[in-house]
């Protein structure tokens, strides 16, 4: 049958075509049935074109409006396909991110979170046996519970009987310690109640001063004795334990010493600057220092005059103070030219002898005082003496006892008195 091609205005109509062109027939059978009348159209439109721009007459407007056609109706094409895959692959991810929907991934993925939190908690869970939980919980406890490793290990490291560990170490330390400050707190008790009795012993020794001196003075018109030892004087110190105030108003100072040590004379730290000391915080124009035992050099003696100051040993009695005194007087009379009428010579005679007679009385209660040792020494020999001649007589007594007994005679004792 022969192919007949028609016009109608701007369509061209094709009864009974037939085309042997394998290239057609090769794009054909790669695209649907359905789209084979729209692709045939189109090669149509492309060859008629072609044609055209070949110079075979046909009017180029046309083919590029038919081409424009073609193209536009591709792209229509192209756009809905695309439009159409655009919503599958919309509706497939949608269908892939609903939670809802038990094959898509975020409820896969939901479901395996699920189940691994599930899996998690457990391994968490305290009241699990086999939990990691419940495991450390029982190593804890078998560490810190009650007799557990740290406890029995503590125990054995803080027992203080136990040798060797840090906390025995340690009190035997602190024991050590504690017994130095033992023995320091005891040095120290022992040295304060040591000065606690020479300071007693130095008050008992002004007692009797302070009592020595108001007697000496008794009955003195217009004498008076003052205790300054514990009140402060014009250099702010307490040095100069009394103030003899004389009727003719002179002040002498007496400073009182109770210790065995020995007193230097001279220097900053001696006995004569210490009296200056003490005149200049008295205000007194003479010092004598008294002192209970002999410890002042050799050139000082039992009575020592050096200028306006005198130093004594007065061991209570107040000999010796007493004679300081008179020469304290003696010599702030002649100082202050109020010896009219008197024989200055002969006083300061007098007052040379008393210083001799002094010297003298200190060394025969010396000689004294170590008669009266030698003499208790020679009683304490004497005592020892008798018990020993006792003690021969009772043994005499009781082996004549013994041998009477034996011979059946009658037996006489012999007792000590």
């Amino acid at each position: 049958m022969e192919p007949k091609v028609s016009l109608d205005g701007t369509t061209v109509v094709i009864r009974h075509l037939e085309s042997a062109d394998p290239t057609l027939a090769e794009m054909l059978a790669t695209q649907p049935e359905a789209h084979w009348s729209e692709l045939v159209e189109r090669a149509l439109a492309v060859g008629a074109r072609g044609l055209i721009t070949m110079g075979l007459g046909v009017d180029l407007t046309e083919v590029d409006e038919r081409v424009k056609r073609s193209v536009l109706v591709v792209t229509s094409e192209a756009e809905r396909h695309v439009a159409s895959t655009l919503e599958a692959a919309q509706r497939a991810m949608a269908e892939q991110l609903d939670p809802e929907h038990r094959s898509s991934i975020v409820s896969r993925t939901i479901d395996e979170f699920t189940a691994w939190r599930d899996d998690f908690m457990r391994t968490m869970d305290p009241s699990v046996v086999d939990s990691h939980t419940a495991r450390l919980v029982t190593s804890l406890n078998d560490l810190l519970g009650p007799e557990g490793a740290l406890e029995t290990r503590l125990q054995a490291l803080l027992d203080p009987n136990s040798d060797g560990n840090a906390l025995s170490v340690l009190a035997d330390s602190i024991d050590a310690r504690f017994g130095e400050l033992r023995d320091i707190l005891m040095q120290k008790q022992g040295a304060e109640s040591e000065a606690t009795r020479g300071t007693q012993k130095g008050f008992d020794f002004e007692d009797t001063i302070e009592a020595t001196l108001r007697s000496l003075m008794y009955g003195t018109r217009g004498a008076y004795v003052e205790r300054t030892s514990m009140e402060r004087g014009s250099l702010d110190g307490k040095v100069g334990d009394f103030v003899v105030t004389l009727d003719s108003g002179d002040r002498v100072v007496i400073e009182a010493k109770n210790t065995t040590s020995t007193i230097s004379l001279g220097g900053k730290g001696g006995i004569l600057a210490e009296l200056d000391r003490a005149a200049a915080n008295r205000q007194a124009g003479f010092s004598i220092c008294v002192s209970a035992h002999p410890v002042f050099p050799q050139e000082v003696g039992a009575f020592g005059v050096f200028g306006n100051r005198v130093c004594v040993v007065d061991d209570g009695d107040g000999t010796m103070l007493s004679a300081a005194l008179a020469w304290a007087e003696a010599s702030i009379a002649v100082a202050a030219n109020r010896a009219e009428g008197i024989d200055v010579k002969a006083i300061e005679d007098r007052l040379q002898s008393l210083r001799t007679l002094a010297s003298q009385v200190s060394n025969v209660r010396r000689s004294l005082t170590q008669v009266v040792t030698s003499v208790n020494s020679m009683k304490g020999t004497l005592d020892e003496m008798r018990s020993d001649l006792l003690a021969h007589v009772d043994d005499i007594a009781r082996e004549l006892n013994r041998q009477d007994a034996q011979s059946d005679r009658r037996v006489v004792e012999l007792h000590s008195a």
